[in-house]
Parts: C-alpha cells; sequence; structure tokens
C-alpha cells in the first residue's frame, strides 16, 4: 500500500516536471510579449475553481520560482565565482543554495507586493487576502522575465571580458526598461489611467522598492 502511494506520488511528481518544461516557456513568452493580455487572462482565471485556474499556464508563483531556479542554474553552469558570505547574517542568507534560492524568491517577490499594493491603493480597495491576490499573481508574472533577464545580465557583467561585461550591461539596462514597460502595461489594464500617468506611478514604486531592499542589503552586508 505504502509502496503503491510512494510510486503514485512519482507519477504524479514526473508529470508535474514534463508539464513544467512545456508550460513554463510557452507562460515565460506570453508574459514577455503581451503583459497587459496576461494581466486580464490572470484576473479571469482567478474567478474560475481552484482546480481549473491556469490550466494552459503555470501559475504565476510558480513561473517566479522556476525563474529564480533558472536563474541559479546559469550561474551555477557558468562557474561564477560565488558571493562572500563573511557575516554570520550573510552565511545565513547566502551560504547554500537553498538559502540563496529563497533570498532571491523573497527579493523578487518585494518588487511584485509593493506593485500590487500600488495598484490597490489606485483602485481604493482595502488591502485583504483577497483582494491582494490578483494584483500580485499578475505582478509575479511580470517580475519572472526581470529575474532571468537581471540575472543573466549581472552574470555576464561579471566575466573578466570586455565585450561580454559590456552585453551584460545592455542586458541589464534593457531588462529594466522591458520591466517598467511591462508593469505600464498592465496598470493601465488595470485602472483607468494615462500612459504618462501610469508609467510616473510604476517608475516611482520601481525606484523606491530598489532603493528599499538596496538600504536593506547594505544593513545586513556592511
Amino acid at each position: 500500500m505504502d509502496l503503491m502511494r510512494i510510486l503514485r506520488s512519482l507519477e504524479e511528481f514526473l508529470y508535474e516536471l514534463v508539464g513544467w518544461l512545456v508550460f513554463y516557456p510557452r507562460t515565460f513568452w506570453r508574459v514577455l510579449r503581451h503583459p497587459a493580455a496576461i494581466a486580464r487572462y490572470t484576473q479571469l482565471e482567478l474567478e474560475q475553481e481552484p482546480e481549473r485556474q491556469f490550466n494552459e499556464t503555470i501559475s504565476p508563483v510558480l513561473l517566479l520560482i522556476l525563474s529564480v531556479v533558472l536563474a541559479h542554474a546559469l550561474e551555477m553552469i557558468s562557474n561564477a565565482p560565488p558571493l562572500e558570505t563573511s557575516t554570520p547574517i550573510s552565511q545565513l542568507l547566502l551560504g547554500s543554495d537553498q538559502a540563496l534560492l529563497l533570498t532571491r524568491c523573497v527579493v523578487f517577490c518585494g518588487y511584485a507586493l509593493v506593485a500590487a499594493l500600488s495598484i490597490l491603493r489606485q483602485q481604493r480597495k482595502a488591502i485583504t487576502r483577497e483582494t491582494l491576490r490578483a494584483p500580485f499573481s499578475i505582478q509575479a508574472f511580470l517580475v519572472s522575465p526581470f529575474v532571468v533577464m537581471l540575472s543573466a545580465g549581472v552574470l555576464l557583467a561579471r566575466m573578466q571580458h570586455g565585450w561580454v561585461q559590456a552585453a551584460g550591461g545592455i542586458l541589464i539596462v534593457a531588462s529594466g526598461v522591458w520591466y517598467l514597460w511591462a508593469r505600464t502595461s498592465a496598470y493601465r489594464a488595470l485602472v483607468d489611467i494615462g500612459w504618462w500617468r501610469a508609467l510616473a506611478r510604476v517608475s516611482v514604486a520601481f525606484i523606491v522598492t530598489s532603493a528599499l531592499l538596496i538600504a536593506m542589503l547594505r544593513l545586513l552586508f556592511p
């Protein structure tokens, strides 16, 4: 009986893993090309029964987690030098692959959370578990390509070849430009607001979030 449960669990895991291989690039590409459409799609999906949600894609938070894992895998394949862990806090947050993955997930979830709170404020909605779910899910979708592009750019910028470092810098800038455009497009799909006002609000939220995260990292890693 226990053996059958183990085999069924293994079967479900393998099927889910194969599904990721199909649906991850498909979802990633949809988010990359049509952020406004993915925002509307997410709202419609969350109105369905839980077991029927995101049948054509990967769920938002899972896409974000897999994107962080992909970025980490690229770093491991490239044999990039490990991050310094000279303090107890840095050892706790960055001292192992599991800790580093969790830290990165939390950092990028911070961008999604601030963006979601900004949308709720603009919509004049109370912040509850129910109202936060849709905007956070949308932002988790949007931050996923940003994770991969930014991480790949930083990885290239850390290389010792001049043209590779230049390519890394270009990719870092491109990731930021895309992310601001994607968030602005999604913002306008959710809130009745003009393009320039949406861009201004998104830019301010992005800068504030980045500044807070950088300040926090400086406190943790003096």
